[in-house]
């Protein structure tokens, strides 16, 4: 079996973990067709299949993913990544975290790159609401003589509207390139001579003449390259229809930023027909990537999306801890005495709620869907006291609920029930 086939298989295979674990597992593969095109080539369509994987602890993530393309007879490994992120606990909603990736990008025999980067970053939170950070790093990228290593710095923001997520970052890049004698001209550069070898007197005029004049001859030159890219995204969801979209802009001069790379674009589509299966819609521009010697490319894509375990749905647009976001809560009567209790929060393996009504023990949600949670419980009319957690988290008052306190410096949720 060759290494491709073999590391496709595995990463497949990595989809059937137990789902009966701790940590919270998310799993999923795509298949599809892919165009893709750069600047001034005609464009040239292929089969794709991009499984996935991601683990979520308490304190730390791990995500893996990556994509096969078919190439002739052969499937030919692409795009992938494998990344980790350490946290700190949080602390009057500050958080420290430190991240790790390995990456591959692959266009063709001429452009594939890979790259292994670290970053140290402080987030700022407030609950569910939204957030801050900022971070910087190194990137050591492979296979690319003219670029030894990239420092990054750079921060970001994000917001949940509803159920619209808002972010945008900025990210500065710094490295040196080596670049040709002849750009020693311009500014930020710098390059190293070699003296001129020593003719022994009375060597033969041949000789001589090979190594010149004696003026010192430039070997190479090192170019201080900078540029900086400020990106923003929107992602909306709304029952079994997800859409989101990328913008940004690159800040830099000419020598490091070209014109068709200044602006770029992308969004995605995708329509849940169950509760596993989706109908994936994309396409836009990427970027060059000057740090890895990678053009700018076109692509579209569409295929169909599986769905193993729970996909993570509004995850925030950094590497924070995923926290669950509660949509709706809501109390329906249900047979007489009884109450219908309703949660929809996706993306999840576990609902509790506990309150006075079950003596402060935890109560198992049942699933009815996706992102549907349901609970029947004989509640008299009254005021009740209620709380819920989701995948063994902290517990909380429900979304839209009155609080008080509950005597342990923590919130406790009101439920009347008429």
């Amino acid at each position: 079996m060759t290494e491709p086939n073999a590391a496709i298989i595995a990463l497949s295979l990595a989809l059937l973990l137990p789902q009966g674990m701790s940590a919270q597992v998310a799993s999923k593969i795509e298949a599809g067709a892919l165009v893709t095109s750069t600047d001034g080539e005609l464009p040239a369509g292929t089969m794709r299949v991009s499984p996935g994987l991601r683990l979520d602890l308490p304190l730390l993530n791990i995500a893996a993913n990556g994509s096969a393309w078919l190439q002739g007879q052969q499937w030919q490994i692409a795009d992938g990544s494998l990344s980790a992120s350490l946290f700190s606990p949080s602390a009057f909603g500050f958080r420290g975290e430190f991240v790790a990736n390995a990456s591959r990008t692959f266009f063709d025999q001429a452009y594939g790159k890979d790259q292994l980067d670290g970053q140290l970053r402080l987030h700022k939170t407030w609950k569910q609401r939204g957030g801050i950070w900022v971070g910087g790093g190194v990137a050591r990228p492979w296979r690319i003589a003219v670029v030894s290593h990239v420092d990054v710095a750079g921060g970001g923001a994000w917001t949940r509207l509803g159920g619209t997520m808002l972010s945008g970052t900025f990210t500065n890049f710094f490295f040196t390139k080596v670049t040709p004698p002849g750009d020693s001209a311009t500014t930020g550069v710098s390059c190293q001579t070699t003296e001129p070898e020593t003719v022994p007197l009375g060597a033969p005029q041949a000789a001589a003449m090979s190594v010149g004049s004696g003026a010192p001859a430039v070997s190479a030159c090192r170019r201080y390259s900078r540029f900086s890219d400020l990106e923003g995204s929107f992602h909306w969801e709304h029952s079994f229809v997800e859409l989101s979209a990328q913008t940004g802009y690159r800040f830099g001069n000419s020598y490091d930023v070209t014109d068709d790379s200044r602006r770029w674009a992308a969004a995605s589509a995708t329509l849940w027909i169950t509760n596993q299966v989706a109908a994936v819609f994309g396409g836009g521009r990427v970027p060059t990537d000057p740090a890895r010697g990678l053009p700018a490319r076109n692509y579209a894509n569409v295929g169909i999306m599986l769905a193993y375990a729970p996909v993570p749905r509004n995850a925030i647009p950094v590497s924070m801890p995923r926290v669950a976001m509660v949509k709706g809560f809501d109390v329906k009567p249900a047979a007489q005495g009884m109450q219908r209790i309703l949660l929809r929060v996706g993306g999840v393996e576990s609902v509790e709620i506990m309150g006075d009504f079950s003596d402060w023990g935890a109560l198992q949600m049942i699933r009815r869907g996706r992102d549907l949670w349901e609970l029947v419980l004989p509640l008299a009319p009254g005021a009740h006291q209620i709380n819920l957690r989701v995948d063994g988290g902290p517990w909380v008052a429900p979304p839209g609920m009155p609080v008080a306190r509950d005597g342990f410096a923590g919130e406790v949720g009101m439920l009347m029930i008429p």
